[in-house]
């Protein structure tokens, strides 16, 4: 890592993690008006509850243009805790970020846990430092429960949350959710695996959902540390999400056939829940509601069903390819066992394909159906509460396991 100005080096960096026993991570890009916010949550995160501790942060940045790197460089003149700034160099994206601070964190030889926390965050308390960290002391792995909007993280509810829970039998709420506490076995692993040179998107968006996967198929032990609301910077699905849809999508199905033997082995009868610590009580707050454009999305499906009508027959069974162009589904979008079909046989397709250029077009061709599911949602929960929501949520998850034997059929012996 070259000196760059407003960054530090490689070896300053390692002078400031040095020893250090916690390290907190904070990939950031364009997130001068936050990451203030963020850093001073973060410090006294940890000067409160880990003051006989070493700890230290690492902000990797991505060359950022609205003056991200100066805030950081203002604020750790006055806070308490050691801070480097560093570039991210490996990627135009997050997972970039993430795999520069896991190199540097994995040289402190007094490592306890490293927490990873996103630099957009709006709701940050200092007990999400404690929370997390305890975590993955505790556990090896802490994944994040927030409370959000019933239309925030759809990627995650209606595919990070539905293959993870498919593959490994263990319902967490947020894989993907970016605000995560590892163990310093689970750093380790991270940086040893040569899986991050064969998944073309894990250095991107995919990167939650590699930690994740990770930390499962290694038999780290998991718990979920409840952190109330989360509020950071949604997006309308319809508008914002393709490239993120298409590089979590291809990195699950990219880990689903890496780690087949850690996941497909296992006799799961039912879906359980994971280890809940709540160690602090959060702020009671509502989230920030996301607005949704029903008729972007149900305008993005119809679109998808007619560009990539041939392209689907190469996918589809005739049996889904029939019920996709059905007047119910054209009218109404998918429903839950339709939408886990399509991804059960898109995910087939993916075994067959070696060339990257073909596997990205695939992906991208499910973007359109997913927006279709998504309508079909929208429609079904538009005036209930978030509880009442999330069941529908819950029955998708359900729809989802119900054909994991299907999945491992697939990826074990090709049967279709």
């Amino acid at each position: 890592m070259s000196e760059i100005k407003e960054y530090d080096g490689f070896k300053k960096a390692l002078s400031i993690i040095s020893s250090s026993e916690i390290i907190v991570g904070i990939p950031s890009r364009n997130s001068a008006h936050t990451i203030g916010y963020v850093l001073k949550n973060v410090t006294d995160g940890l000067t409160k509850y880990f003051r006989g501790k070493k700890a230290s942060i690492i902000v990797c940045d991505g060359f950022s243009r609205d003056g991200t790197a100066e805030v950081v460089n203002v604020f750790r003149k006055h806070l308490p805790v050691p801070i480097t700034i560093v570039p991210n160099v490996k990627s135009s994206g997050k997972g970039g970020a993430v795999r520069t601070i896991i190199e540097i964190a994995s040289e402190s030889k007094n490592l306890e846990a490293l927490v990873l926390v996103d630099s957009d965050l709006r709701s940050i308390i200092p007990e999400w430092i404690s929370l997390l960290t305890y975590g993955a002391m505790e556990c090896g792995f802490a994944a994040p429960y927030y409370r959000r909007h019933k239309y925030d993280g759809t990627i995650t509810n209606f595919i990070a949350r539905p293959l993870t829970t498919m593959a490994y039998g263990i319902d967490l709420n947020q894989p993907i959710g970016g605000d995560f506490g590892l163990s310093s076995r689970l750093v380790r692993i991270l940086k040893e695996t040569d899986f991050w040179k064969s998944n073309p998107w894990v250095m991107l968006f995919g990167i939650d959902a590699f930690i994740t996967h990770t930390a499962l198929a290694n038999n780290i032990g998991v718990c979920e540390v409840d952190l109330g609301v989360k509020i950071h910077e949604p997006k309308d699905p319809a508008s914002g999400l393709k490239n993120m849809f298409v590089e979590v999508l291809g990195t699950i199905f990219h880990l689903l056939i890496e780690f087949r033997k850690s996941w497909s082995m296992k006799v799961i009868r039912e879906i359980k829940e994971p280890l809940k610590i709540k160690k602090y009580k959060i702020p009671t707050m509502h989230p920030w509601e996301v607005i949704v454009s029903k008729d972007k999305a149900y305008e993005e499906f119809k679109r998808g069903l007619s560009e990539y009508r041939e392209y689907y027959d190469k996918i589809f069974s005739r049996k889904t390819l029939s019920m996709l162009y059905s007047n119910m589904s054209v009218k109404h979008g998918l429903s839950r066992s339709l939408w886990a079909k399509v991804v059960y046989e898109a995910f087939t397709k993916y075994l067959k394909t070696n060339n990257i250029d073909e596997k990205e077009r695939l992906l991208s061709s499910l973007f359109s159906l997913w927006q279709g599911r998504l309508y079909s949602y929208y429609n079904e929960t538009w005036s209930l509460s978030l509880e009442e929501a999330l069941k529908e949520v819950t029955m998708q998850i359900k729809e989802f396991f119900r054909l994991r034997d299907k999945f491992i059929a697939v990826v074990n012996y090709g049967h279709f």
